[in-house]
């Protein structure tokens, strides 16, 4: 009808890993924004308006008032999308193999090929706890820096 060429979006390799992050990026991000949006409307309102008599800009709430506020959720959700993030051998399997010319090659599928392919057992574990190990230390230094934060509930 439109007279457009046929978009080969999974074969060309400079596209491939976009059209796989997408779908999983969308799937996630109706419970972030609940989330963000419940952590919003708990901040006071008396900060926004002793910033405004400061002279505080826009920019200047944000990053002082906003991501001081969000700063315990944002490194809670870096660490969920982190571990998520690796966990995308299905999406990486079902829409593209690992291809075209290894474009979409990560590491869970990696492990899923040496270990079920290639039934190289020995190698698919150890790089499975190569990775569980990088995971957990990645998690345990966000934790670190979770330590230091006072949590409050909202008084709404």
């Amino acid at each position: 009808f439109l007279h457009l060429p046929v978009q080969k979006w999974l074969q060309d390799p400079n596209l491939a890993m976009i059209c796989v992050v997408f779908p999983i990026a969308w799937a996630s991000l109706g419970s972030g924004c609940i989330i963000y949006l419940a952590a919003l409307k708990g901040i006071p309102d008396e900060l926004y308006e002793a910033a405004d008599i400061d002279g505080a800009s826009f920019f200047q709430k944000v990053r002082y008032i906003v991501f001081a506020y969000l700063k315990p959720l944002l490194v809670i959700n870096a660490v969920g999308a982190t571990i998520y993030g690796f966990k995308s051998t299905d999406a990486v399997l079902a829409m593209t193999g690992g291809g075209p010319n290894g474009a979409t090659q990560v590491v869970g599928y990696e492990i899923w090929q040496r270990s079920f392919l290639f039934l190289e057992f020995g190698r698919g574990t150890a790089m499975a706890w190569i990775l569980g190990v990088l995971l957990l230390s990645f998690t345990a230094y966000q934790l670190k820096i979770l330590n230091k934060v006072e949590f409050r509930t909202a008084n709404r």
